[in-house]
């Protein structure tokens, strides 16, 4: 076969040479995908084929040409042509007035004008140039054209064919030269059309003559050029010669090399037809003289061997035939040239081994003796090897194939994909090489396993893991490997190889995960964020429970920052999803219902003793109620309480928080009847009329029922006589003609309307007593709006009294005030921030303070008169602070600020604002310096302000140091204290805002250190104690749960004890709360192991003894079955097995994997007859399955061979190129006599420049 190839290779081409197929590298391990089912190699290859071309660069390459300057060899800089050459070029044409394509009139050259006008635009639209026209009194026509270099070219010729005087010319050359002519795919005569502006027309076979069409002088040169081409072709011939094929490599020579010396001794070209092409003809052309020479000297060679040449058969086996080619053909050649004869291995033989040789007779025998020895040099043979081994025979980059054999040079080893190994060597080696192979493939079979487990695609990923944690766990477990089908080729099997221990282990594990994951899903569901932490419960309670509940599933809540995701996933087990969905739900729903929210009237005087010692009251409320119960701060403005949950336990929470404040107090509780249109009246805005009122009497609280036309008021009786009476004052005014009116004023006025404590407000409230004045919150969204509500007339003087005060307020006076030199820094630092907050609380007047280093101390405030007023008075209040202003410093160490203005950062801000004080802190770099007194100058802060407001803030700032507090917590609960990846400790520091340091393994400390604000600290270390406690319980019940009992029960019932997937031990462990373990297949024990509760494993013991007893009562007879048809038997899931024992009473018990003997079917019921008639059944569905498989045929497929694809690569040889350093005039040996010769100034090299 490869002798075949080879010469098949070999006769292709005269200039053919053969592309090397088999490597000659001693680490070549190739892979052969075309192999058949015999072993036989498939001929899919391609067959390359290289083709050299010779340029010669003198004719090829021609050289520019360059200006001359005679007389001598300096060139001149001027002349020299520019580095970069111009894209845009510019040419012009000219055209005599007999040349134009229409005869001009005195009369028609103005029409003829605008037609060379309309043609030449035309033109220039489509070769992308500009085109200008100008014509000379004489006549003649001058046309510039301007664009890129191709561009010009083609407007060029356009403008000669449309606008000069064309002719035709008529010139007769012989037929055989039209192809000259024409040239390779016309390319010679489009040259010829686009170089002389003409149309060249061929003629048809009856007519010899050639046509020219086109401007006189080119037509002309057009008409030279042909006859020109015409003549060469008749200098030379083209000489055929039919010789019979098998004289072909004496016509060659060896190596091709009378083809090589006739090619390079004349200008000849010599085609031999390769060995695919069905002809024996020789064609031989070029000059005259050199093709006869050639041809007589072919002649001569086949005369000569037609008289001598005898032919020889021998047969060689087809897997030696490659070492008879060789190389590249190299064999053939070197047997040619040593003995004159030809190898040929005929391309139909591929069965018989036969070779022919030709030559001869008294050289072909010992053709034939180098036949044989190039033959016999080499041996090989293919090796039974499963491909799974090739990875392990080969090792990391070859290195154990170089191990199993050091220093084989001549050796060749294939892995080919058809599960074999092809060892090729020379025959002294061979032997040795091929069992060390032997013995190695034989020791990986013995110690290694392959296996392919099938795993459906869904489970990929889980078994690939996140960045392939999970496979690269189980890989490095057991020291596999595991290979996972690429995903586009949509395959489920898994490769697992490996020592065959580790991969059977490998192989149970993911069986195990895949029978886990099988019975699982995931579900999300959605409930608010807000709920979140409700169904965890305060330390994990909530969720604790639900993982008891349902220990196979798993919740994933979103991020506790991330207020958008309300999705809770759900995943585990597919029933108790279910159930946890469900449960979630419903508690969903409960949520929902128990968010309702109210407000209590509760007063400020009362919250303590409602609170109770330690919070006892208002917790026993929260119980009895299911209530949340948020009490206010003592910063809040409102002060009201807030109860949240059921609407029904809402009103009950507000009943008993009520009831105690009556019995604490001589509360009283009015109802006053209220209209419908009343009522909406006093809803609108939020309440605003009723809050109001209640601002306006004090200790009063309003309630308005649902479906109900009365308002109750609570409170003490003087305020709520009073809160009466107004009421029914509005309602009596709300009967009359009201009005409600909106006046507009910005918020900075509000204050000045209201005056000081209310006086002004308190003051149109007597004059005009209808009226309510209603302004808005500061954080209100309509905050410029002023409601007013009364009666009409006074509702009008109202309105008119205010519009008249904001035009008061909008009016601009100035006003001065005297501000020390010393203190008007303090008003101008920290970007003017006093200033501004002076002008925000005073109508935004301006305030202009001197230039700085003018020395005034005069202040200018320009705006309202009653702002500017304000604002004056508000500076002078800050430069008497100023004045009494004192310094204290307070010593906190360095170490404490970041917690100060970091964790505590808003503590800090409430104490400047609350003490209105200047806190100066230490700089950085003053950490390790002191001062007299040892006191390091960084824990040095300065507090400026009154003497009083110092004090305070002194005093809040020690507040803000963290202390240090230590409990004793036993090593054993520290790690649940920390929790998952230490969740739980950062909870708990987040919730105090505490610091919780607890200390590391292998200190075998017990303290646990805590650290932040004092009170934090307290209520973070009785946290923790309630945690240990909850622990030491959870950890004396696991002691509890630890009592183990040892069950025996014989093997064959340990699978019915477990049941299908598990339902029957999860059915027992669930009951009797324990945990049961069973001994693994290869223990081969008995002993069932029980841990849990001593009470309950007992129970659980009896239970199982009870089972196993019934089942040993039944009656077993064994039946032979035939393996195949136990699939059938089982079914799908096992679907018909199940029906089988049901519908006959009975356990059919089929034989484990690894059982003597795989037949033998164990069958177990109550009575004989159910058993008989099983065992019936079985053996007539048992002989119809058999039946079924014999009648089933096997078919193969044949398989498709790809034809032989022919690639030819080309190389380009070129001679005569400067760089080639055979001239002895550009490149001249140094000392020798040579004549110097002055190189012309158009040398290849160019000319020398000299600056």
């Amino acid at each position: 076969y490869w002798n075949t190839k080879y010469l098949q290779i070999y006769t292709k081409t005269n200039m053919s040479t053969m592309t090397d197929f088999v490597s000659d590298s001693v680490n070549s391990f190739t892979l052969d995908n075309n192999i058949d089912d015999n072993g036989n190699q498939e001929n899919t290859h391609p067959i390359y084929t290289e083709t050299k071309i010779v340029m010669d660069y003198s004719t090829d390459f021609p050289s520019l040409p360059l200006n001359v300057v005679s007389g001598s060899t300096k060139g001149s800089g001027i002349s020299l042509k520019p580095a970069v050459k111009c894209s845009t070029v510019t040419r012009r044409i000219t055209l005599t007035a007999s040349e134009r394509a229409g005869r001009l009139y005195e009369g028609e050259r103005d029409m003829d004008c605008a037609e060379e006008s309309k043609t030449c635009k035309k033109i220039a639209s489509l070769t992308n140039t500009l085109i200008e026209l100008s014509e000379a009194r004489d006549g003649s026509l001058c046309i510039m054209v301007t664009g890129k270099g191709p561009n010009v070219d083609d407007a060029q010729a356009r403008l000669i064919r449309e606008l000069q005087t064309q002719i035709t010319l008529s010139i007769k050359i012989p037929k055989e030269h039209f192809g000259a002519i024409i040239g390779v795919k016309g390319a010679t005569l489009k040259k010829l059309e686009a170089d002389y502006f003409c149309r060249v027309i061929i003629p048809k076979e009856d007519d010899g003559s050639i046509k020219i069409i086109g401007p006189k002088i080119h037509a002309s040169k057009c008409c030279d050029k042909i006859l020109e081409i015409s003549k060469e072709r008749s200098k030379t011939t083209s000489e055929d010669l039919e010789i019979p094929r098998k004289f072909y490599p004496w016509i060659r020579g060896p190596f091709n090399e009378n083809v090589e010396r006739w090619i390079n001794s004349g200008n000849v070209k010599v085609n031999i037809p390769p060995v695919n092409v069905n002809s024996e003809v020789i064609n031989v052309n070029g000059d005259r003289e050199d093709v006869m020479r050639v041809v007589g000297e072919i002649k001569r060679i086949y005369s000569e061997k037609l008289e001598k040449v005898r032919t020889l058969s021998t047969k060689v086996p087809i897997s030696q035939r490659r070492f008879i080619v060789g190389n590249r053909g190299s064999g053939i050649q070197e047997i040619l040239k040593a003995t004159d004869c030809a190898v040929e291995i005929p391309v139909d033989d591929c069965d018989n081994g036969t070779v022919i040789l030709h030559g001869d007779q008294e050289r072909i025998v010992d053709a034939l003796s180098m036949v044989y020895a190039r033959a016999a040099s080499i041996l090989c043979k293919e090796i039974p090897c499963p491909q799974w081994m090739h990875r392990y025979l080969i090792g990391s980059k070859g290195t154990h194939l170089q191990q199993l054999f050091p220093d084989k040079v001549a050796l060749k080893i294939e892995f080919n994909d058809n599960g074999t190994v092809y060892i090729e060597a020379p025959q002294q080696e061979f032997q040795t090489s091929l069992a060390t192979l032997e013995v190695e493939i034989n020791r990986i079979n013995s110690e290694m396993d392959h296996q392919i487990i099938s795993i459906p695609a869904e489970f990929h990923r889980h078994i690939v893991g996140k960045g392939g944690a999970n496979i690269t766990k189980l890989r490095d477990d057991y020291g596999v490997s595991i290979v996972m089908p690429p995903e586009e080729t949509n395959s489920l099997d898994v490769i697992i190889d490996g020592k065959k221990e580790n991969v059977k282990k490998c192989l149970q594990h993911i069986k195990d995960l895949i029978s886990r994951m099988e019975n699982e899903k995931t579900r999300d569901i959605i409930i608010e964020h807000r709920f979140h932490r409700k169904i965890i419960g305060p330390k994990g309670e909530s969720i604790n429970k639900i993982r008891q509940q349902f220990p196979s599933v798993n919740l994933f809540f979103p991020d506790a920052n991330d207020n958008d995701c309300d999705i809770i996933q759900i995943r585990g087990n597919k029933t108790e999803v279910d159930k946890v969905y469900t449960y979630l739900t419903k508690l969903n729903k409960e949520f929902i219902e128990s968010s309702y929210q109210e407000t209590a009237p509760i007063f400020k005087e009362f919250l303590k003793r409602i609170i109770g010692k330690g919070g006892v009251t208002i917790n026993k409320i929260r119980e009895e109620t299911s209530t949340q119960i948020d009490l206010p701060l003592d910063s809040s403005p409102t002060g009201k309480v807030v109860v949240t949950g059921k609407k029904e336990n809402v009103k009950k929470a507000i009943e008993m928080l009520t009831k105690i404040q009556e019995e604490l107090a001589n509360i009283v509780s009015i109802d006053v009847p209220i209209p419908p249109k009343a009522q909406r009246r006093f809803l609108f805005n939020g309440r605003r009329l009723l809050t109001d009122i209640e601002n306006e009497c004090g200790n009063v609280f309003f309630n308005i029922k649902e479906k109900s036309n009365k308002i109750v008021v609570r409170g003490p009786k003087v305020p709520v006589e009073n809160a009466e009476k107004l009421v029914k004052d509005l309602l009596k005014t709300l009967n009359e003609q009201t009005e409600e009116v909106t006046i507009e004023a910005d918020a900075s006025y509000h204050k000045f309307l209201i005056g000081k404590q209310g006086s002004n407000l308190q003051a149109l409230r007597e004059k005009y007593p209808t009226v309510r004045i209603l302004f808005p919150e500061e954080k209100a969204e309509n905050a410029n709006n002023i409601n007013l509500i009364g009666k009409n007339d006074e509702v009008a003087a109202v309105k008119k009294i205010l519009e008249a005060r904001i035009e008061e307020l909008r009016e601009t006076v100035e006003l001065t005030v005297d501000v020390p030199l010393e203190h008007q820094k303090h008003f101008l630092i920290k970007g003017s921030e006093v200033l501004k907050e002076i002008q925000s609380q005073n109508g935004n007047v301006q305030i202009f303070f001197p230039k700085i280093n003018s020395n005034s101390t005069l202040v200018t405030i320009k705006g309202s008169e009653v702002c500017a007023q304000s604002a004056k008075n508000r500076i002078l209040e800050i430069v008497d602070d100023l004045k009494a202003q004192v310094t204290i410093e307070v010593i906190i160490p360095n170490r404490y600020l970041r917690n100060i203005l970091g964790s505590y950062k808003n503590a800090y801000n409430d104490i400047l604002k609350e003490c209105n004080v200047v806190i100066k802190l230490p700089d950085r770099r003053l950490a390790e310096e002191y001062n007299a007194s040892g006191v390091c100058l960084g824990d040095i802060i300065t507090i400026s302000g009154r003497p009083e407001n110092c004090e305070k803030a002194k005093a809040a700032l020690l507040g803000l140091v963290p202390v240090t507090r230590e409990i004793v917590v036993s090593r054993e609960f520290h790690s649940a204290l920390i929790g998952r990846g230490g969740k739980d400790i950062r909870n708990l520091q987040q919730l105090y805002n505490v610091g919780v340091q607890i200390p590391n393994e292998s200190d075998n400390s017990d303290v646990i250190k805590v650290v932040g604000l004092s009170d934090k600290v307290e209520e973070c270390i009785a946290d923790i104690k309630s945690r240990v406690e909850e622990l030491e319980k959870i950890a004396a019940d696991n002691i509890l749960k630890s009592f183990k009992l040892t069950v025996t029960i014989p093997i064959e019932y340990h699978q019915k004890l477990i049941g299908r997937k598990g339902v029957v031990v999860a059915g027992l462990r669930n009951k009797y709360d324990v945990q049961i373990t069973f001994p693994k297949d290869e223990d081969k024990s008995e002993d069932i192991i029980i841990q849990g509760y001593e009470k309950n494993c007992n129970e659980c013991k009896e239970n199982m003894l009870s089972q196993v007893s019934q089942w040993e009562s039944m009656i077993t007879r064994c039946v032979k079955l035939d393996p195949r048809y136990h699939p059938r038997l089982i079914g799908t899931g096992g679907r018909n097995l199940r029906k089988l024992n049901e519908d006959f009473g009975v356990d059919i018990r089929l034989p484990a994997k690894n059982a003597e003997d795989p037949s033998l079917v164990v069958i177990a019921g109550y009575t004989e007859d159910d058993i008989l008639n099983c065992i019936e059944h079985l053996k007539i569905e048992e002989e119809d399955y058999i039946d079924l498989l014999i009648e089933r045929g096997q078919y193969t497929i044949e398989r498709n061979v790809a034809p032989v694809q022919v690639q030819v690569k080309r190389s380009v040889e070129i001679t005569g190129a400067p760089w080639q350093v055979n001239s002895h005039e550009q490149f001249p040996s140094i000392g020798t006599n040579l004549p110097i010769t002055t190189l012309p100034i158009n040398s290849v090299w160019g000319s020398r420049l000299h600056k």
